[in-house]
């Protein structure tokens, strides 16, 4: 790849205008190829479905993993749907689950899903071997903080966190999650674990009776916790993490130029014009004035400038007034110009002009 690209579109760049961005503006899918929460969902749904299991919860991003209480909607972490978004967690959490690590958290969910799609925390038996007390939903600790025993033998243990010991409810997630393994390594395993082993044998037996049942529930009627969509801070400010963390390094970060040039939609009253349409109209005429202006002699270097200006206009939604346009080009013309100049004098975006 030319350096010129190399640098507009580096990893620091990315990460930066990321940490500008609201949660719920970021373009995010789990379903392109290759995208790590796609391939975990595929391969979890695979494993439970060689089970007969027929369930099919309704995955969508949020501000945190979990089956919204009572319902089989199972929120994912949106950072998870980006590999960027996933490093920045990183530097802030100083953890990054693998894809080994999300199959499980997934099989937990699921868990929960299949729980309360058939309302199985109402069978006698299962209220028994799980010891509910109480309001199953009503009786989760204080804080949820709990004190395990990690020589009980009566929990299934596949994170090495004890969380199964938390809640009943997290108790048969996490038996769920260790049964519906195809290679069923839990019978090896757990075979010295009679409370464990008794759990993951009834789970199973539940798999089988209740996978062809039609659930209890109506997806089309189940409340979402916290969808991306009702997030509206900005990746920094969800992370707590400063805006400037990658800066430095973020050659090709041009949202505060951009935004002094145009303006958001909802800062303007008046009929506005998008950027991008501009960027477009006006490309040779930039080009051919940038390259006479400052000399330059890379064929590509304008181009990529305006590449980058014209996915990021159109990525943040910029506008201006048809009014403005003479002012907004003469702007946009300059902002070029010092790029093109800057890295055909020091092979660097950075401003070295101020």
């Amino acid at each position: 790849m030319r350096l010129t690209r190399t640098l507009l579109w580096n990893a620091d760049t990315r990460k930066t205008e990321l940490l500008h961005t609201p949660v719920n503006a970021l373009p995010l899918g789990w379903e392109e190829k290759g995208n790590i929460l796609g391939r975990c969902i595929t391969q979890v749904m695979k494993d439970v479905q060689h089970f007969g299991v027929t369930l099919n919860p309704t995955f969508y991003l949020s501000d945190a993993y979990g089956c919204v209480e009572g319902t089989t909607n199972i929120g994912l972490g949106f950072w998870d749907a980006d590999q960027d978004l996933r490093e920045i967690r990183r530097d802030v959490k100083e953890q990054m689950r693998d894809e080994a690590d999300l199959v499980l958290l997934l099989k937990h969910e699921v868990g929960h899903a299949f729980c309360y799609a058939y309302k199985l925390y109402r069978l006698k038996e299962f209220r028994q071997l799980f010891q509910v007390e109480g309001n199953y939903f009503r009786s989760y600790p204080d804080g949820n903080t709990y004190k395990p025993d990690p020589f009980s033998k009566d929990f299934v243990n596949p994170d090495y966190d004890h969380y199964a010991q938390k809640h009943p409810d997290d108790d048969f997630a996490e038996t769920f999650s260790v049964v519906v393994d195809p290679a069923e390594a839990w019978r090896g395993r757990y075979g010295g674990r009679p409370g464990a082993l008794r759990k993951l044998t009834f789970v199973l037996r539940l798999i089988k009776q209740y996978s062809k049942k039609k659930p209890l529930l109506e997806s089309d009627s189940q409340p979402l916790h916290m969808p991306v969509s009702d997030i509206k801070q900005t990746v920094a400010e969800f992370f707590h993490i400063s805006r400037r963390r990658y800066l430095a390094a973020a050659e090709g970060f041009m949202d505060p130029e951009l935004l002094q040039i145009f303006a958001k939609p909802d800062r303007l009253k008046s009929e506005t014009i998008t950027a991008s349409l501009l960027v477009a109209r006006s490309r040779v005429f930039i080009e051919q004035v940038v390259k006479r202006r400052a000399n330059i002699k890379d064929k590509h270097l304008v181009s990529d400038i305006l590449d980058k200006i014209n996915e990021r206009v159109r990525d943040l939604g910029l506008v201006y007034r048809q009014r403005d346009e003479a002012r907004v080009l003469a702007e946009l013309l300059a902002l070029v110009l010092i790029k093109a100049r800057n890295f055909a004098l020091f092979n660097t975006f950075r401003n070295h002009m101020s």
